[in-house]
């Protein structure tokens, strides 16, 4: 499954990012987006979009295209 489909409050590992522009890549990964990385949904601007999501203890808001270019394992 991809990050844009989680919903608020459930949480997920990164598995690859690997469709994802280059440049974009980089700067999440400067941000803490790493695989194995936990993430999660905390909440969703009022029209859907962007999405807060939390990893590596920061918050960030990310656009939903973006979120559909991260594969993520659901966690349990």
């Amino acid at each position: 499954m991809v990050l844009s489909e989680l919903r608020a409050g459930q949480s997920a590992t990164i598995v690859s990012m690997q469709e994802m522009e280059p440049i974009m890549r980089k700067k999440l990964l400067n941000l803490g987006f790493l695989p194995k990385a936990k993430v999660e949904l905390l909440r969703l601007a009022p029209m859907g979009d962007p999405v807060v999501i939390r990893c590596a203890s920061s918050s960030i808001a990310l656009r939903k295209v973006v979120l559909g270019h991260i594969q993520v394992e659901l966690s349990a």
